[in-house]
């Protein structure tokens, strides 16, 4: 009789027992996802960069060779539309504005001195395709300027701030139109050393655009 009493209480010990350690399990694995998120969190900040340093740019106008001081965000609006239709899904117009921002902070920090008194030209040959917003506007039907002008403004205005960055620093941020399937490494293009960052990859075709 006394065993038997001896094994409730085990029992009754375990029973207890069981609950409290799938508990335990829980509250660890659910701490392990917000320590992720605030990996993901810090990552985010750190893309972001000094609005006072990079309000403002200095564009070179080539075929008039004047220097004009401009918004960088007004800037990034006149890229964005000469480089992607203003028709593309919105996240590509949103990931083109951040590529556009990563090269235009590359530029400046890396190659500050190629235009002397500019930070960028308006070349596409040479850095990167701009368009005056009055151009951009004449060349679409009326009935959608406004509207395709507005999705450039919202893409540009909804990344602000955000850039692409490798050990802390802007990368240079080469793009494309269509990949073929997948990219290639900018030294079997260019030659040179190479970026690790760009390294070949698999990418999604173009469906419908």
């Amino acid at each position: 009789m006394r065993k038997i009493f001896i094994y409730l209480i085990i029992l009754i010990q375990i029973i207890f027992l069981i609950p409290i350690l799938f508990t335990k399990k829980f509250n660890v694995e659910e701490t392990d996802v917000k320590i992720e998120n605030n990996v993901s969190e810090q990552e985010i900040i750190e893309n972001n960069y000094d609005y006072k340093k990079y309000s403002t740019i200095k564009l070179l106008h080539k075929d008039s060779g004047q220097v004009e001081e401009v918004a960088l965000d007004d800037y990034l609006c006149n890229v964005v539309s000469a480089e992607m239709p203003a028709d593309f899904r919105f996240e590509a117009l949103k990931a083109q504005a951040v590529v556009a921002r990563t090269y235009t902070i590359y530029k400046i920090t890396t190659d500050g001195k190629k235009h002397d008194n500019a930070d960028i030209c308006d070349d596409s040959a040479c850095c990167q395709a701009w368009i005056t917003k009055e151009a951009r506007l004449a060349r679409w039907e009326e009935n959608v300027r406004e509207t395709n002008w507005n999705n450039i403004v919202n893409a540009v205005n909804s990344t602000k701030g955000k850039m692409i960055t490798y050990d802390g620093k802007p990368i240079n941020a080469f793009f494309h139109s269509n990949s073929g399937g997948t990219t290639e490494v900018p030294i079997n293009v260019w030659g040179g050393s190479g970026y690790p960052y760009l390294q070949v990859v698999e990418t999604a075709r173009r469906r419908g655009i």
